[in-house]
């Protein structure tokens, strides 16, 4: 297909877009995120509630398909395979957060068991995410990479490793001292704030 091609690109069928995004014409990817992203917000925004997290998961789906394209079969109806992405871009995006979640309700956990009745309320636990967010800033630069890489990248021992020139084992300490030295904190600067 020509890129001087008279028609309008939104009478193309799915497989015309398609070839022609393959054979060099980047610019049509744009009919085919038009055609596809109603389907696809509507299964993000199903699962995921942060309008802002579902706008992100959205352009990622088109990334992540936009990056696959050539696997695909035109012979086939892209929807459900854009259906899929976005459901696996979903599950990505909620076992990171929820991988993400877990860990600070540990350090949740931990401060019940001192006082079983301080997260009894909203107030007290927008204190503890303060308070965390307020010991998490004043970490070591070394030590809050290795906290952004493991809990907000979900990067592995190894990846981290790879990234920083560490040995896993050293980085698998570090953030062991790490999370005592938040539990700590974060005990001490709510005894502050009360």
């Amino acid at each position: 297909m020509e890129a001087s091609d008279p028609r309008d690109p939104s009478t193309f069928s799915a497989r015309e877009l398609i070839e022609a995004v393959l054979d060099g014409e980047a610019d049509m990817y744009e009919h085919i995120v038009r055609r596809y992203q109603p389907d696809v917000f509507r299964i993000v925004r199903m699962l995921i509630y942060d309008r802002t997290a579902v706008d992100d998961v959205v352009q990622q789906v088109f990334i992540n398909a936009y990056t696959h394209l050539s696997s695909f079969d035109v012979e086939r109806d892209p929807g459900p395979w854009f259906r899929t992405i976005a459901r696996n871009a979903v599950r990505e995006y909620l076992r990171k957060t929820s991988r993400y979640s877990r860990r600070l309700l540990t350090y949740a956990d931990m401060l019940e068991q001192a006082d079983e009745s301080y997260l009894d309320d909203d107030d007290a636990q927008r204190c503890l995410m303060q308070a965390l967010r307020r010991c998490l800033e004043a970490l070591p630069s070394r030590s809050a990479e290795a906290v952004a890489l493991r809990y907000y990248e979900d990067l592995s021992y190894k990846d981290m490793a790879a990234k920083t020139g560490s040995k896993p084992g050293a980085l698998r300490n570090l953030l062991a001292r790490v999370r005592h030295h938040l539990r700590l904190c974060v005990e001490k600067d709510i005894g502050h704030h009360e």
